[in-house]
Order: C-alpha cells, then structure tokens, then sequence
C-alpha cells in the first residue's frame, strides 16, 4: 500500500522533471491530456470491472449501499455546505475531487494489497456507483455548461462504463486479445496521468502548496469522509472484508482526472495539482491509519 503512494510520488516527480528539463510543452501536456481522457481511461474503466468472485451477494449489495450513500452524501455537503465561501473555479476544483475519489484508479490494487484477492469483487461493488458520478455528474461539473446532454452522455469513459458493466453483468469474456489490448492500455492510465499532474505542478508556486484551502480539502477527503463511513460500517455490523474495503477506498486522496479534468476544461490546474500532491502526501499516513483504527474497532 505504502509503495503504490510513493510510486505515484516518484511518477509525479518524473512529471515535474521533464517539465523543467523542457522536454514537454503545452501542445504535448495537452495531448497528452486528450490520450488520457479519450484512449487509456476508457480502457482503464473496462479493465476495473473484471475481478475476484463471490457468492456473498448480501454484503456485495451493502456495500454497493453504502457507496452510493457516500456518493449522495457528499455531492450534497460539497454543493450546498463544503466549500460555500469559494469562487466558481475554486469550488468546483474542491467540489469535484470531494464527490470523486483516487479510488476509481487505485481502488482494486489497495484492496487487493491490503486485504488480498478477495477483496476485488467488493472494490468494483463500491466503484460502480463512483465510476457512474465520476462521467455523469463529475463530467457534467466541468463539461455540462458547455457541452450538450447527448454528448457528455457519449463521452468515451462514460460509453467505457457501459461497456464494462454489460460484460460484468453477462459474464460474457471478450476475445483474449482484445482483453489483453485493453488491459496493457489500462495498466497506462496511472502513469500518464501523474506525468500531466506533474507538469502542471512544476509550474505552480510552492509556496502555495500547502494553503489553507489545500489542507481543509485533504482533511475533508482523507479523514472526515472515511470516519463517516468508518461509522456506518460499525452500526450496520458488515464483516471485516467488506467494511474494511469500504473505508479504506472512502478516504483515498484527490482523483488525477481533477487535474485532466481542469487541464481539459480550462479549470484552476495549480489547485487541482496541489491538491492532488497533498493529498497523496498524507494519505502516506491516512490510509493505515484507517486501517488500524478499523481493525482495533472491530476486534474489541
């Protein structure tokens, strides 16, 4: 779990190095942004909903339950709540990465590495209704202003959902080359997207790094969202797998796609890096903490 956050630190890293080395320019960051958004993440999506099996369907449907309470819960506390004395940029920027999590990327391996195999199938139940609100409401937060229904509903990603929830659904397995081209497309997502992050970061100012609305964010999306979940869990009494998935994908940092997303959209791209970069930085201790927390909790 560590290693996975300190590899997308390094990935970040490498991001700011070319950038100041002059090895990208805008027209390339840009490009680079478009084979995201359009190519790697579709595939990615499709990707994220093959995983381990289980018969468990109760807790599969609590966990479902519960995420899509967290998705409820939070579109509402960061509309109308959250971030109510910030700009139009600002809270969207803040709005965005509050309702979406890194979960959709990093949510099967954490599970997977935390809780191991088995825990993959409870990981897609919990990203289902995110990868949904990820390019419907998320999509529609930067794009819908400007961009017709019809086509924020036909967005690659969002057409990638629906692909991915018909195979999960009918069990049909594509062909093993395709699979595997979508796979190796997949597995690129991560990488390229903390390379953007990292060359827009390398032109933002570092003594704006850690501000006051970077850590009220962090705070918000590592900790007060995840004991909210970590409650819930406990009155509802799921068994340790599934409540264990549940609040450790509840309190992963800021998505990368805030980044593509403001990169894409012309939206605040220094705040979306920044935010990106903390709140990473400290899910380092978080996210165990999480961990521990929950298990001493359940074992008492």
């Amino acid at each position: 779990m560590l290693t996975m956050q300190f590899l997308l630190l390094c990935l970040i890293g490498v991001g700011v190095l070319t950038e100041k080395c002059r090895l990208v320019d805008n027209h390339s960051r840009n490009a680079l942004s478009n084979l995201v958004i359009n190519v790697l993440l579709p595939c990615n999506i499709i990707a994220s909903f093959t995983g381990g099996g289980t018969r468990d369907f109760l807790a599969l449907g609590m966990v479902l339950c519960v995420s899509l309470g967290v998705i409820v819960l939070t579109y509402i506390l960061g509309k109308f709540l959250l971030f109510r004395r910030y700009g139009g940029e600002q809270k969207k920027i803040l709005f965005y990465a509050t309702l979406i999590s890194n979960a959709s990327f990093l949510g099967n391996p954490m599970a997977e590495s935390i809780y191991g195999f088995g825990a993959l199938i409870y990981a897609s139940a919990y990203l289902l209704p995110v990868r949904i609100a990820l390019w419907t409401v998320g999509l529609a937060i930067f794009a819908g202003a400007g961009k017709s229904p019809v086509r924020v509903i036909l967005h690659p990603c969002l057409a990638a959902t629906y692909i991915g929830i018909g195979i999960m659904v009918s069990g049909i397995a594509p062909p093993e080359l395709l699979r595997r081209l979508v796979f190796s497309l997949g597995n690129c997502t991560a990488p390229f997207s903390m390379l953007v992050i990292g060359h827009i970061l390398a032109q933002a100012d570092p003594r704006k790094m850690f501000t006051k609305t970077v850590l009220y964010y962090s705070f918000i999306r590592l900790v007060f969202i995840p004991l909210l979940v970590l409650g819930v869990v406990v009155l509802l009494g799921l068994d340790p797998l599934s409540a264990g998935v549940l609040v450790v994908l509840s309190g992963m940092p800021a998505p990368s796609t805030v980044s593509i997303m403001a990169d894409t959209y012309n939206g605040d791209r220094e705040l979306a890096s920044r935010i990106i970069f903390t709140s990473i930085l400290c899910s380092l201790i978080t996210v165990p903490a999480l961990a521990w927390l929950l298990n001493r909790i359940l074992q008492a």
